[in-house]
């Protein structure tokens, strides 16, 4: 339980640092040296398979591994999330946020973060939203796409 209250502090910590993340942003900066620490310990749990680690498939157990990996080399020799640039703040703040739902098996309340253009301007702003909302938004969008293309049918007859 302190591993997830831990990563939840953190995935917290990197919201609030992170530049447009939020309407507000908090002038906090999370030191890496703290994600480096958790996940530290997270792998020595994965790879030792106990508590909370047992039930992870080989296959969750591997993509966790190599995700975190991925990761720590992307914070490799920086010590605070001011060291990121906008795009690696989103990626680390994705893995954190996909590592804690393998970890308590919640994969659709993991949040999910895009740089997404804004309309008529240069400028990139982060969208979040959970795994569910993402899949509902593109089921929605595909059922408005099939839904007209089925009237265009039917006009055409």
């Amino acid at each position: 339980m302190r591993a997830i209250r831990f990563v939840s502090a953190i995935v917290l910590g990197l919201a609030l640092a992170a530049p447009a993340a939020f309407a507000s942003v908090d002038s906090r900066v999370l030191m890496l040296d703290d994600i480096r620490t958790q996940q530290t310990e997270i792998r020595d749990g994965v790879e030792a398979r106990t508590g909370r680690y047992k039930d992870l498939s080989t296959s969750q157990r591997n993509e966790l591994l190599n995700k975190q990996a991925r990761m720590l080399q992307t914070i490799e020799g920086k010590h605070s999330t001011e060291e990121l640039n906008a795009q690696q703040k989103t990626e680390v703040f994705n893995t954190l946020e996909w590592i804690e739902a393998v970890v308590n098996n919640d994969d659709d309340e993991r949040l999910v973060c895009e740089r997404r253009p804004v309309l008529g301007s240069t400028r990139k702003e982060r969208v979040c939203k959970t795994a569910t909302q993402w899949r509902e938004e593109r089921e929605a969008a595909r059922n408005m796409m099939d839904s007209r293309g089925a009237c265009m049918d039917c006009k055409s007859n």
